[in-house]
């Protein structure tokens, strides 16, 4: 049996980058699983969000660019009132706007930072297999699947662990070289 799970994006179109890679991350998770992506309606559509659909989501994430465009704010109230499973990122190379600094201190979650598309997709796909992992048999993932993201966060972590580890390492950004004479 196909489980659908639903993942609703609340994000600007600024934020195109990081929506195509959570599409395409998304396409490699459960084979079981079925994902349903819904994302705020962007400005030449003109329409208004899908709350029904945020309400059953089972998964909410807030991508903040720059600004908090409409109707990203009513997309969050629903979230937030349906207590959807919610994860909320925003790029920290961005200088934002002040309606965007007071909901970010008002809005009530963490924010995770990140400076580039590739650190935010890494970022979010360890959070959402380990909520995976930790909330089943909610998600009606088989034995197969969790095992599979099981493995799938340890080569994560690993990596992560890798990548520091080699950010230790070297000049990195800058340094000076001297000789042994």
């Amino acid at each position: 049996m196909e489980k659908e799970l639903i993942l609703y994006i609340s994000a600007a179109p600024e934020m195109d980058a990081e929506c195509e890679l959570v599409g395409q991350r998304l396409a490699e998770l459960p084979k079981s699983a079925r994902w349903v992506i819904k994302r705020t309606p962007g400005a030449h559509e003109g329409g208004n969000p899908d709350i029904e659909t945020l309400r059953r989501s089972h998964f909410y994430l807030m991508l903040l660019g720059m600004d908090i465009t409409a109707p990203m704010g009513v997309e969050w109230l629903a979230a937030r009132e349906a207590r959807v499973t919610t994860f909320a990122y925003r790029n920290s190379n961005r200088i934002i706007s002040p309606a965007a600094a007071f909901f970010m201190r008002n809005a009530g979650v963490v924010w995770e930072q990140y400076q580039t598309p590739q650190e935010f997709i890494h970022h979010l796909e360890r959070a959402l297999i380990t909520r995976l992992v930790e909330g089943t048999p909610g998600y009606g993932l088989d034995l197969v699947d969790i095992e599979a993201l099981s493995a799938r966060l340890q080569a994560l972590e690993k990596d992560k662990e890798k990548a520091a580890g080699d950010e230790r390492r070297g000049a990195g950004r800058g340094g000076v070289i001297l000789s042994q004479a």
